[in-house]
């Protein structure tokens, strides 16, 4: 193994800060090293995203290294997959581009860079917009990926509609298609190519709207073609909670401030009560994914 391919949301975004938490990307990548010391690490995930760009990322990485010469089997390819009801949108139409990011100075919520390109870049000559709270962040002005967790960052008729299709902010059967498509999208081109992959979801929900919707039209075909061996189905965010003795069916009715109290002085969870810390990674990694990994003689 050569190269290690990760991406997904933030629970897969590689901070690169040294008083950042590893996310269990980092933990993964420092495993390998024992075993393939020149181990050279690609991680484009990125904060936010969904399904949609996760696949297109891996799949743009993936297809750059085979072009540079580099064998299938030199490369590994591990996914957390993120939230069924996040959405993206290439815009290269600047009116537009102009109305989002203008009009997120009265949005009060999470935030992170707009407009990206695969490479997670805002280009060299960003804009810079700013919201509720003050914070700025820089964006593409020219084109990008619009990405969104809900649609509660933009009132745009165009992302208000999407959500209003099968449900406002719901799970409905157009979302698992979407999610699922990407899912399997990714796992065929590395079947095809042939390179390992491994399937994760960073909650609980994610696969289980899958298995919600397995008989709808829509969603049998691909429900078939997943590949359950390579697939981890339990969400990493609920397994953590394992951690502070909070029962799977109860992690939602735990607010952030008490998560953080049941965390103490503990790094299972993140300082913002919500994202995985160094701990929680490493349980994760040595509970869920390294078992599966040994398994496939991936470790």
């Amino acid at each position: 193994m050569r190269y290690l391919i990760t991406s997904g949301c933030s629970f897969s975004h590689h901070w690169g800060h040294e008083s950042s938490p590893l996310n269990w990307i980092e933990v993964l990548e420092n495993k390998l090293r024992d075993k393939h010391p020149n181990l050279i690490a690609l991680h484009v995930g990125y904060n936010g995203h969904g399904q949609e760009m996760i696949q297109k990322k891996v799949s743009l990485t993936i297809m750059e290294l085979l072009e540079q010469g580099v064998m299938p089997a030199d490369i590994f390819v591990a996914v957390m997959w993120s939230g069924t009801f996040r959405k993206s949108w290439y815009i290269d139409n600047d009116m537009v581009i102009n109305e989002i990011t203008k009009n997120m100075v009265h949005f009060n919520g999470g935030m992170d860079p707009m407009f990206l390109d695969l490479k997670n870049s805002h280009g060299e000559n960003p804009k810079y917009f700013k919201t509720a709270s003050g914070s700025e962040f820089p964006y593409n002005p020219d084109s990008g990926w619009y990405t969104t967790v809900n649609g509660s960052d933009c009132q745009m008729a165009f992302v208000q509609q999407h959500y209003m299709l099968d449900g406002f902010h719901g799970h409905g059967v157009g979302k698992v298609h979407a999610s699922l498509e990407n899912i399997i999208f990714l796992q065929n081109l590395c079947r095809l190519k042939g390179i390992q992959l491994i399937n994760q979801f960073f909650m609980d929900h994610v696969y289980q709207d899958i298995e919600q919707h397995k008989d709808h039209q829509i969603i049998n075909y691909l429900y078939k073609q997943l590949d359950n061996e390579n697939t981890i189905k339990e969400g990493m965010f609920e397994t953590l909670h394992e951690l502070i003795n909070v029962p799977r069916n109860k992690v939602y009715n735990v607010t952030h401030d008490e998560r953080k109290q049941l965390n103490g002085n503990n790094d299972y969870f993140s300082k913002d009560g919500f994202h995985p810390g160094t701990t929680g990674s490493e349980y994760w990694c040595n509970k869920v994914l390294f078992p599966l990994l040994q398994s496939k003689n991936i470790l």
